[in-house]
């Protein structure tokens, strides 16, 4: 009988071939499973992140659109009030003291025919009233002085 303990130089060449094509078909398979498989993120710390983000995001441009949405109302509520103040035929002259600030005298006129019907004349702080003219159509004026607190102090008419 054959005694199994030499082994034979042709089982050593397949022993050798075979587990150098097995090898060869692992890295295959290995390198295959590589190329199919993406690179996964950290899906917890990232994918909050991201989330957070998200909603910041979208924080931001709800704040930024009503912000937009206030100050087109408001634009539209200052250009409504100027298209309805109508524009004067002739509007009143304001006269300033001599530092251009203070105001010294308004004079307000009729919007029909142009005439002059009442001047204001202010004190030397340019807000206080200290006394009124008021021109009538039939010719006559009448003076109002008035106190500092803003009462009446005193009337004048006069025919001219």
């Amino acid at each position: 009988m054959k005694n199994n303990n030499h082994k034979n130089p042709k089982n050593k060449i397949f022993i050798i071939w075979g587990l150098f094509i097995s090898g060869v078909i692992l890295v295959f398979l290995i390198l295959l499973l590589l190329a199919i498989n993406k690179p996964q993120p950290k899906t917890d710390t990232q994918n909050q992140q991201h989330l957070q983000s998200n909603i910041n995001a979208e924080q931001e441009q709800q704040t930024y659109n009503r912000v937009i949405n206030k100050i087109e109302s408001e634009i539209d509520k200052l250009t409504q009030q100027q298209e309805q103040t109508p524009l004067l035929k002739y509007p009143p002259k304001i006269r300033y003291y001599d530092d251009g600030i203070k105001i010294f005298s308004i004079e307000k006129y009729n919007q029909d025919t142009g005439k002059l019907i009442k001047d204001i004349y202010y004190k030397n702080d340019g807000e206080t009233i200290e006394y009124t003219v008021d021109y009538n159509s039939d010719g006559s004026i009448l003076n109002t002085f008035y106190n500092p607190d803003g009462t009446v102090r005193d009337t004048y008419h006069s025919n001219e």
